[in-house]
């Protein structure tokens, strides 16, 4: 890790009276940031390109207090940087009004931007429809090697990036804190096949607190990375239509899945696809708005393989051949909240086990 430039960049954003396009300006100047920050003499500090104030701070370039402890956790999580100006930056979020100075990823990022993409949003509470028809929709998009973009959240983003490590595709999650921040953590252990098979991103520095404006601010990034979003679930007033929306500032494709027009969840789908977007039936939909042609594979379908813990649960809900409460089978397994939530997860996405209307689970 080049501590000397993460200095040099980590000023220039924390420059006062430094706004994204004023630094923008200066780089277009001057683009790196090592040849002037720190160095009085340099000829940024006799221009009007930057107030007085932030000229000040950048003669001096005092480290941030946080510095040490960035590159500790930078260290320990091996976590690596790029930024605007360097040739690996992503072009899509260059583009935008407002790109991060300085991007942060754990994993192969570069190449999993470097195929087709689409980003998947949905709300965190996603009925069994939204959960079943995300997995089933995505898994041949997958398949063709489209990298899946999402927000490493409850509900719909965690469905999408399971299914892109099950189908062997690489995934992006972008986070609203440090990338060395798993939230939730019911999304630990798939954050680590994340790396594995993809990237963790963010604008933020490692040690950041997750505040709630950083979430809007990520939508626009998962936005950006994806060649087209396709919206699956979410209310109006949803982060997922807000990512809906910097698509449409963006120029990207928008797709989305018809819902229930009495069901919350579907008001933010059904609402695009009223205003233009692509209304999803099935994997072609989103292939052809990718540009790619579907390769089938002929396969006979198989029983879906399963660890001891899930067959276990699935045994018990087919004994009892009715409908059964999270909490009725926390006391009939005796697992844990997390590690039944990780396992019925996985039972939805395998086809063997539904969700009912009132919450309850039933094999199918």
């Amino acid at each position: 890790m080049n501590q000397d430039k993460l200095k040099a960049w980590l000023c220039l954003k924390n420059a006062p009276g430094m706004g994204p396009k004023m630094a923008q300006r200066l780089l277009e100047a001057y683009p790196d940031p090592c040849k002037f920050v720190g160095v009085p003499e340099h000829a940024v500090y006799f221009s009007d390109l930057i107030p007085d104030k932030a000229k000040s701070y950048l003669r001096i370039a005092e480290p941030l207090p946080s510095l040490i402890q960035i590159i500790k956790l930078m260290e320990t999580y091996q976590i690596s940087f790029t930024c605007l100006t360097d040739a690996d930056y992503p072009e899509d979020l260059a583009v935008l009004f407002s790109p991060p100075l300085i991007l942060y990823y754990r994993g192969g990022l570069h190449e999993a931007l470097n195929s087709k993409r689409l980003a998947v949003v949905g709300t965190r509470k996603p009925s069994s429809y939204g959960r079943e028809m995300t997995a089933k929709l995505l898994k041949p998009v997958c398949e063709n090697g489209v990298t899946i973009i999402s927000g490493l959240a409850m509900g719909i983003d965690t469905v999408a990036h399971q299914t892109a490590v099950e189908n062997g595709t690489k995934t992006i999650a972008v986070l609203a804190s440090g990338v060395e921040s798993i939230y939730p953590l019911f999304n630990k252990p798939l954050s680590q096949q994340i790396i594995n098979n993809g990237a963790l991103i963010s604008e933020y520095e490692p040690g950041s607190k997750m505040e709630k404006w950083n979430f809007p601010a990520r939508n626009r990034l998962i936005s950006a990375l994806g060649d087209a979003v396709f919206i699956t679930e979410g209310q109006m007033t949803s982060g997922a239509l807000l990512t809906g929306k910097f698509a449409l500032e963006q120029g990207k494709d928008i797709l989305a899945l018809p819902g229930n027009v009495n069901h919350q969840n579907a008001q933010g789908p059904n609402y695009m696809i009223k205003t233009g977007a692509c209304l999803v039936t099935c994997p072609e939909d989103i292939l052809e708005r990718l540009g790619i042609e579907d390769k089938p594979t002929e396969q006979l379908e198989i029983f879906p393989e399963l660890s001891v813990e899930e067959g276990a649960v699935l045994k018990r809900l087919q004994e009892e051949s009715r409908e059964i409460s999270f909490d009725e089978l926390l006391l009939l397994t005796g697992h844990n909240f997390g590690r039944l939530s990780v396992i019925l997860l996985n039972l939805e996405l395998k086809g063997l086990v539904a969700k009912s209307g009132n919450g309850a689970y039933i094999t199918k």
